[in-house]
């Protein structure tokens, strides 16, 4: 008797990136939650929903949250997906200029 061919059961895989540790905001849970983030993820990250409650937290990374992927994340502009809440006009942060400054050398150099 032959044996019913096998199904395959394929799951994707994406690397994670970070996991971070948030605790909710709202006054009455304070409830601590974990988040893994894959590298997408991160840049779309805008808040949580907290394990606790279910209720919604406003949230953005921090050089803190991912020391190692930050200029990357930075460069890739992380913040360019989110409007930003300040009113003030955008100034690039100093790992920007100096990316910006450093290829702008290589170009004139270059002619």
């Amino acid at each position: 008797m032959k044996a019913a061919p096998r199904r395959r059961l394929i799951i994707p895989r994406h690397v994670l990136l970070v996991e971070i540790e948030r605790r909710c905001q709202l006054p009455d849970c304070n409830a601590k939650t974990r988040i893994g983030l894959t590298k997408a993820e991160a840049r779309d990250y805008t808040g949580f929903e907290c394990e606790g409650c279910k209720g919604w937290n406003q949230d953005s990374l921090t050089e803190r949250d991912v020391p190692d992927w930050w200029e990357e994340l930075a460069v890739t502009d992380l913040y360019a997906l989110h409007e930003r809440e300040a009113q003030e006009p955008y100034e690039p942060s100093e790992t920007v200029k100096r990316i910006n400054y450093e290829q702008g050398k290589r170009k004139v150099n270059s002619k």
